[in-house]
């Protein structure tokens, strides 16, 4: 590969890379503005997130969102006070706690849910015959993208 070929293409990497960025970003806000909710994006991610892995510990919940277990506490107190999360005993050590999502939480996720899949289906909608097909046939892509960010996270950042 020529400089001039190598330099074009790592160009066009990081054209790819703020462009999809850009858009992603839009969607998200859309996103979160059609699923308008009483929580806070962060208490949403721990939400779904204890959905994830419940029954969850703290420690464990903190190493995941990669927030300290200070900020987790006051959250996850926030997210029990709104009878979102319950807080139970570990059978193995009665000195933890586990996480688990209430019924109210899972009535909240699955109309965030359901709030969000609406507004994608009615923006797919309007959207032509092939961007919806060139969406479709990126999702694999995309989806592979999400798993290296979410796998091979760099610590640092």
């Amino acid at each position: 590969m020529s400089e001039l070929s190598h330099t074009a293409e790592v160009l066009d990497v990081a054209d790819t890379a703020v462009t999809l960025r850009v858009a992603v970003a839009r969607i998200y806000r859309a996103l979160r503005v059609s699923s308008a909710s009483q929580i806070t994006p962060s208490q949403v991610s721990v939400l779904f997130r204890i959905e994830q892995s419940e029954p969850v510990r703290m420690g464990v919940l903190a190493h995941l969102e990669r927030i300290t277990p200070a900020t987790l506490s006051k959250i996850v107190d926030s997210l029990t006070s709104l009878d979102l999360v319950e807080r139970e005993p570990d059978p193995l050590d009665g000195r933890v706690t586990l996480l688990r999502v209430s019924p109210h939480g899972r009535e909240l996720i699955a109309a965030q849910r359901e709030a969000s899949t609406l507004a994608i289906d009615h923006a797919l909608a309007q959207l032509s015959s092939d961007q919806r097909h060139a969406l479709a046939s990126a999702l694999p892509a995309l989806e592979a993208l999400s798993e290296v960010m979410l796998d091979g996270r760099d610590e640092s950042l």
